[in-house]
């Protein structure tokens, strides 16, 4: 098991070749973990790639399969009210909204998988961060 960001969760349902690794690695994930702010942060990304002018937007058509997708992943969603003490603490190291995916990760005493970099170098905390590699 393993807790995920949103970048991760975005990655695996564009289901664009480079990432064909990522989706073997989570073939064999029964369950996977974040907290429940994963749903806005999900949909602000496809947002931003419907109203992208850019090669890698996506069609209306495209995220309407994606949001099936992604109701049919195996994500646990936590709730945020018993992380929010713990957010508080690591801000000097991460925004809130980070902050509560690295609170989940030692909770839940699981790798965070994450594909921002910025993650694996902050101190003041005791969660095993993966990076995967874009």
């Amino acid at each position: 098991m393993t807790v995920v960001d949103a970048s991760i969760v975005v990655r695996l349902l564009q289901a664009r070749a480079a990432d064909q690794g990522l989706r073997a690695r989570f073939a064999r994930e029964r369950r996977l973990h974040a907290p429940a702010l994963v749903d806005a942060e999900v949909t602000s990304a496809f947002r931003g790639l419907l109203l992208s002018s850019r090669s890698y937007a996506i069609t209306s058509s495209r995220a309407a399969d994606i949001l099936e997708d992604y109701a049919d992943l195996p994500l646990v969603r936590h709730p945020m009210l018993p992380l929010q003490a713990r957010v508080l603490k690591l801000r000097d190291h991460f925004t809130a909204h980070d902050a509560f995916y690295v609170a989940l990760a030692e909770a839940l005493d699981l790798p965070l998988l994450t594909d921002d970099r910025k993650f694996a170098g902050a101190p003041g905390h005791h969660a095993t961060i993966e990076t995967w590699q874009r």
